[in-house]
Formats: C-alpha cells, sequence, structure tokens
C-alpha cells in the first residue's frame, strides 16, 4: 500500500474534506457542523450509526467501495444494513403475494379480516427489519360515522413490532384525528414521512415512545380510503426510497382486507381533534362492560344486534367522548 493510499475510513474522509467546498456540502447533507466532520477524521470523535449511514449515502460514488471497505472494521453494521438495503429494492417477494391470495381464496369471512391482517403486518415486519433493529407497524381504519356525519377520527385495530416495542400492539387502542400524522394522510390520501424528531416540518405529529422517524400511508380501494398503514422507527432517518416504495406496495395489499362499505369518499372526511395519547386510556378501561351494556340493552328492546355492531357502537361513544374532551 502506497503512503497515499488511505488505512482507515478516517483518512479517506480526511482527504475528502480536505476539500473545503465538498467539506461544506457533506456537513449541510448530514446535517452536522464542518468542525464534526473534521474531528471525526482525527479521531477526536465518533459518529453515530444514522451519521454513518447518511456519509456512506452522500460520499463521491468513485469514493464509496473504498470508504465501505474500511469502514467494516469499526461499523460491521453497516454493511449488513446495507446488504438489507439491497433486499428491499427488490419490492414485496413474489412468493408472499401468492401466499396472500391463497390466504384470500382459502380463508373463511368470519376470520379472514385478522388473519390478512396478520399475515401481512408480519411480512412487513421480516421484510424492514429482519435483524429486529426497532420497528413497529400497526393499521389505523376509519371509524364508521354515525347516520348523516362525516369521519371524525381513525382508530388503531392492531400492531406489530420489534424491540424495543413489545411485540404485539394490539392492546393499545388509539385514536387518531387530524393533530396526526395519520390524519393529515387520511385527508390527503397521500403518503406522509417525518424522517427525525428534529426535522422541522409543517405536519402534525404525536410522537410515541420510542419512536424517531414516522411514515402513513392511506389505504385505498377503489380510490376510497379504508385507513392507514403506519411505520414507525426506532432510528432517525430509517425511511430511504426503496423502504418507502416497499411500504408502499404493502400498503396497496392491505386494501384486499377490506370490504367496500368500509371505506369512504374523501368528501366525507372531517377529522376532529383528538387527545394526547396517554390521556385517552382511562376511557377504555369500561370497554367490555360497555359492550356488554349495548347487548343487554338491543335484547331488552327485541332488537337484533350483533357483537361486531356493539364493539361499533361503543367506539362511536368513546370518540365522541374524546372529541368533547378535547373541546373543552
Amino acid at each position: 500500500m502506497s503512503a497515499q493510499e488511505p488505512r482507515t475510513w478516517q483518512e479517506l474522509l480526511g482527504q475528502l474534506i480536505a476539500n473545503p467546498q465538498e467539506r461544506a456540502r457533506l456537513a449541510a447533507t448530514i446535517r452536522v457542523k464542518p468542525i464534526t466532520l473534521q474531528r471525526w477524521a482525527v479521531g477526536d470523535s465518533r459518529p453515530r450509526i444514522d451519521n454513518i449511514r447518511l456519509l456512506i449515502k452522500n460520499l463521491p460514488k468513485e469514493s464509496n467501495p473504498v470508504f465501505m471497505s474500511l469502514l467494516v472494521a469499526d461499523f460491521p453494521e453497516a454493511l449488513r444494513e446495507d446488504a438489507s438495503e439491497e433486499s428491499v429494492y427488490q419490492g414485496i417477494p413474489a412468493e408472499f403475494y401468492a401466499r396472500a391470495m391463497r390466504n384470500l381464496a382459502l380463508t373463511s369471512r368470519a376470520i379472514y379480516h385478522q388473519s390478512m391482517q396478520d399475515l401481512i403486518l408480519q411480512q412487513i415486519i421480516q421484510h424492514l427489519d429482519p435483524d429486529q433493529q426497532g420497528i413497529s407497524v400497526s393499521l389505523a381504519v376509519c371509524v364508521p360515522p354515525r347516520c348523516g356525519r362525516k369521519v371524525r377520527s381513525l382508530r388503531e385495530v392492531g400492531g406489530q413490532a420489534t424491540p424495543p416495542w413489545p411485540g404485539n400492539l394490539t392492546r393499545r387502542p388509539m385514536f387518531l384525528g387530524s393533530e396526526s400524522l395519520v390524519g393529515y394522510t387520511t385527508t390527503h390520501a397521500h403518503s406522509s414521512v417525518i424522517n427525525s424528531r428534529d426535522e422541522q416540518s409543517l405536519l402534525a405529529v404525536q410522537w410515541t415512545e420510542y419512536e424517531e422517524s414516522a411514515a402513513a400511508f392511506p389505504i385505498l380501494l377503489h380510490a376510497r380510503i379504508a385507513g392507514c398503514l403506519i411505520v414507525s422507527s426506532a432510528h432517525k432517518h430509517f425511511f430511504t426510497k426503496p423502504r418507502l416504495a416497499a411500504i408502499e406496495d404493502y400498503a396497496h395489499l392491505t386494501a384486499c382486507i377490506f370490504e367496500q362499505e368500509e371505506t369512504f369518499d374523501l368528501k366525507d372526511i372531517e377529522l376532529g381533534i383528538m387527545p394526547p395519547y396517554a390521556a385517552q386510556h382511562p376511557y377504555f378501561a369500561d370497554y367490555n362492560r360497555r359492550v356488554s351494556q349495548k347487548l343487554v340493552e338491543a335484547n331488552t328492546r327485541g332488537e337484533s344486534l350483533t357483537v361486531q355492531q356493539a364493539r361499533q357502537l361503543v367506539w362511536q361513544d368513546i370518540e365522541e367522548i374524546l372529541l368533547r374532551v378535547q373541546r373543552e
């Protein structure tokens, strides 16, 4: 190896940022100060993995292979992530489409909704986070309004995750309105992404525990909206273009869970503002009692009411309470 060849990624970085223009460009692109790049180059400080990820993506193309080969000694996980990113480019595996279509064809209607929901959420987790670095994936559906009214909120109906989140998020009911990323996505039928808590954005968002970046994609069926697919990461800048493209494909596939009557025209969406997530929890405490009470009251009146219909009535009641609480 000649004296001119870098022996470490720090030396290569130092050579690149010796050019003041390149130093300024890199610093601006990865959102650090130029002096920070110099400290990394001389070993005075160590970049976080999200900084390394951005460096990899923004270095001159001719320098990238050498930088990656030198980087492996200090950041082996960066190479694993790069390989994982390549696999994301391929989109949804064909074999999973076949499995989903078999589920659609062969699963009874009574259990199909939950079965397909679990199948798709599990696949998204495996596809986007095979090393379990920390993502959560959930579905939020439009809460059917009472007769003559418009859709005022969405409700999370299920989710799965990798650590630091618990694996099953189905026991975390939550209403979402215009104050949320999901609300914006639903109102405009357009995907929304915020790649860092520190990112300046006009989009409304309520960050939950562990979230460092978040994306929401509308679930559309015949140009009518059923809800949103929500993906959150425990890391900043998780949502690269390949990952977003894959999530969009999964959002389209998720539409096959829903019936036409579970979807709404955009003109029928008029979301209200929901209280912060933590403030909602007490209102779910007596949910099962409320459902039982609806069934008993219907029976007393001699009316026929299914459990599913009773649940919907209770969710509508809770929605109304939460909207009123937020207004007061």
